[in-house]
């Protein structure tokens, strides 16, 4: 784990889209899923140069929204970055909502396009941009603090992708998101995280203790590589 402390955020986005694009080189002679979270992290594609002939593109999380401006993949479909990805044969794991979808329907198939890509490429690499935000939230996965329980049978789970409802815990409660089994196959993340709105996040995801139902972002001292981009101060 390594965290790279920046004065601006742009440029937290310059050497972060850098790094993104030297990672992708590197795993160019393999297959690669590459997974970006939503909201500001969407920036950071239009600084990605690198496209491998093997790769395939998808959503951290989703919202469950036909709306095209809150659904997270419906947003990437108007980026500069998809249309090149798109003309140079990229792959896609479209997470629009469908006709008929309801949550579970929607999370099952965003968990069998997730299970289907590592059975189709066992020897392939997977590269995310991961978000974290105020609440230490990071992906889809909400803390829950008073229900351990539930968080545990919701997030830890066998499945690659769940769909839940997070109530109160977020603007948009209606959601499917990877979970902390499919954070811990990730090669390599790139988390992203821009506010001294977040500076508390940051504190309770690098300090010694804490728990991941109280603090998902503390994921990623289970995770293999993960390199922090921010510009947040000591």
């Amino acid at each position: 784990m390594e965290v790279k402390r920046y004065s601006t955020k742009e440029e937290v986005q310059e050497k972060a889209g850098a790094h993104l694009n030297k990672v992708l080189d590197a795993h160019a002679h393999v297959p690669t899923l590459f997974l970006s979270s939503g909201g500001s992290s969407l920036e950071l594609l239009e600084r990605i140069s690198i496209f491998p002939s093997n790769l395939t593109i998808g959503m951290t999380d989703e919202r469950f929204s036909e709306n095209p401006k809150v659904n997270n993949f419906a947003q990437l479909t108007e980026t500069s970055f998809f249309q090149k990805a798109e003309e140079r044969g990229a792959y896609f794991i479209d997470t629009r909502v469908q006709p008929g979808d309801d949550i579970e329907i929607f999370a099952k198939r965003f968990h069998g396009a997730l299970a289907g890509w590592r059975e189709e490429h066992s020897g392939g690499r997977i590269v995310i941009t991961q978000g974290v935000g105020p609440d230490g939230h990071t992906v889809g996965i909400m803390p829950h603090p008073k229900e351990q329980g539930m968080f545990a049978e919701l997030f830890a789970g066998e499945h690659l992708a769940v769909g839940y409802d997070a109530g109160d815990k977020n603007e948009y409660p209606l959601r499917a998101t990877i979970t902390l089994p499919f954070l811990r196959m990730v090669d390599h993340s790139l988390v992203y995280m821009v506010g001294d709105e977040k500076k508390n996040a940051l504190e309770k995801m690098l300090g010694k203790d804490g728990t991941l139902y109280e603090t998902p972002a503390r994921i990623i001292r289970e995770m293999p590589e993960v390199h922090i981009f921010t510009d947040i101060k000591k």
